[in-house]
């Protein structure tokens, strides 16, 4: 498990936005106010008392009409993965989860989200998180070792031109054999797997960094500014400048 990122703030309207990547989240609530639109449609209510979990590759809506505080650890789980058609999950709140997400949230309020006792502590809350999971919900891609290694190589080189045929000869199946496999486990196609880390790490460099649309073109594997542009806005439903001007202002 590797955490990526740990904060707490109040929500307000400008969290309406949509949620893809390659991250885990998890979500702890104080108030209601702050909802999920699944990609089937569904909107779910956040409320207090739970503990969400949103896996990665799915393409989530948020909302917020109130201004509850929010708790969020960004996590990554190597080649573990969920069921495609699970976009959701939530485990219930215990004295347990409320001692450890207190703690956490009172070293964020100091401004230490990346002191290694919030890193410990974050890493305790997900972990106990998914150990609440119903059995047989995570899958993982050690069972399949071609695969684990595949998703290893499509996440550490996103701007490599990969194609199925190349993998699928690097791992000794057909390019169908490995396709339908990988889909088996993941959850989604090859393709789209690397299309969705590409467009994340877009989003997080037009967020982070000054460089031009060329420059992140070339550093995710795209040739052509318009499809970047277009494929973008699939992702995240704003423009990459206007994504850039709303995130970098925030």
């Amino acid at each position: 498990m590797q955490i990526e990122f740990i904060n707490r703030e109040t929500l307000g309207s400008w969290w309406s936005q949509t949620l893809p990547g390659i991250h885990w989240r998890l979500y702890r609530h104080s108030a209601p106010g702050a909802a999920l639109i699944l990609p089937d449609g569904t909107r779910r209510e956040l409320e207090p008392g739970f503990l969400y979990l949103t896996p990665p590759y799915r393409k989530v809506e948020s909302q917020c009409e109130g201004n509850p505080e929010q708790l969020f650890i960004h996590f990554i789980l190597n080649s573990c993965f969920v069921p495609p058609e699970v976009s959701l999950l939530s485990v219930e709140s215990d004295r347990t989860f409320e001692e450890l997400t207190g703690e956490l949230e009172a070293l964020l309020k100091r401004g230490n989200p990346s002191e290694s006792k919030a890193q410990l502590l974050a890493i305790s809350i997900v972990s106990l998180a998914l150990n609440r999971l119903p059995p047989g919900i995570l899958r993982f891609a050690e069972r399949d070792s071609r695969i684990s290694r595949a998703c290893r190589d499509l996440r550490e080189n996103p701007g490599y031109s990969w194609s199925n045929s190349e993998l699928a000869e690097r791992y000794g199946l057909s390019a169908d054999a490995f396709t339908r496999r990988f889909r088996q486990i993941v959850g989604i196609t090859p393709y789209h797997y690397l299309q969705t880390i590409r467009y994340a790490l877009a989003a997080q460099l037009l967020e982070s960094t000054d460089l031009s649309i060329g420059e992140v073109c070339e550093r995710i594997g795209v040739n052509d500014p318009f499809h970047f542009s277009r494929e973008f806005k699939r992702f995240h439903e704003r423009s990459p400048s206007l994504y850039r001007a709303e995130r970098q202002k925030k």
